[in-house]
């Protein structure tokens, strides 16, 4: 006597593992090829330093390229308007009590002219403190 097999019936679920496995690999591809941080406005290439101490920036940071723009956080700003800002910024920070501090990223290309015209706009405005960030030299 011959017994014939039945195949077993497929489940439901195995249909859905080829999907699952499309969207875990478009979630990965995504993760991997998408922007972590935002973009910065201007590229800025900093000077190189010796100092290896680092204190955390001030929340208030001024990026300078080597052209002379200039921008505050996400946006391109004229030296006008940035001047306007700064002191509307140092009279916030005077009314609590703190000292206006702000961080500048200067391009390795600017002049020391336009770099002494910036520090010039700063005090004008009030700024007491001005960090300038720059890149470690990677010696001990």
């Amino acid at each position: 006597m011959k017994l014939v097999r039945r195949d077993p019936r497929p489940r439901r679920e195995d249909h859905l593992i080829p999907l699952i496995n499309v969207i875990f690999l478009m979630l990965i591809f995504f993760m991997i090829s998408g922007q972590i941080r935002s973009q910065e406005p201007i590229r800025v290439n900093p000077p190189v330093s010796e100092q290896q101490a680092s204190r955390e920036a001030s929340e208030y940071v001024i990026m300078l390229d080597a052209d002379g723009r200039m921008a505050v956080g996400n946006r391109l700003v004229s030296r006008e308007a940035l001047h306007e800002r700064l002191v509307a910024w140092q009279a916030a920070t005077a009314a609590d009590g703190s000292i206006a501090g702000i961080t500048l990223k200067a391009d390795v290309a600017v002049t020391a002219g336009r770099l002494r015209e910036t520090l010039a706009l700063l005090e004008t405005a009030g700024i007491e403190q001005v960090e300038l960030i720059t890149r470690a030299t990677g010696k001990p």
